[in-house]
């Protein structure tokens, strides 16, 4: 994605999540967006996301919550993109 486009969608993914002390560090939201676009995009498996991405299993749950929250929904519409059905 490029820089204008996060830009574009950015405010969409900064309301705070709960910050816990366990556990490993929150991935970024753009790495993970960024791999839920290619899949998207390429409409290979989560299971051929390439290593440069966070973890397929990360990115899947991501993609799951935000799909329910309406958040792909808006970066479809802002981003002037199919919607994300799968």
């Amino acid at each position: 994605m490029s820089d204008a486009d996060w830009i574009r969608v950015k405010p969409l993914f900064d309301t705070p999540e709960p910050v816990t002390a366990r556990g490993r560090p929150r991935r970024d939201a753009r790495q993970i967006l960024d791999a839920i676009l290619w899949v998207h995009q390429s409409g290979e498996k989560w299971h051929r996301l390439p290593a440069h991405f966070p973890p397929q299993q990360t990115c899947y749950a991501k993609f799951i919550a935000w799909r329910r929250a309406g958040i792909l929904h808006r970066v479809a519409a802002i981003l002037d993109i199919k919607p994300f059905d799968t």
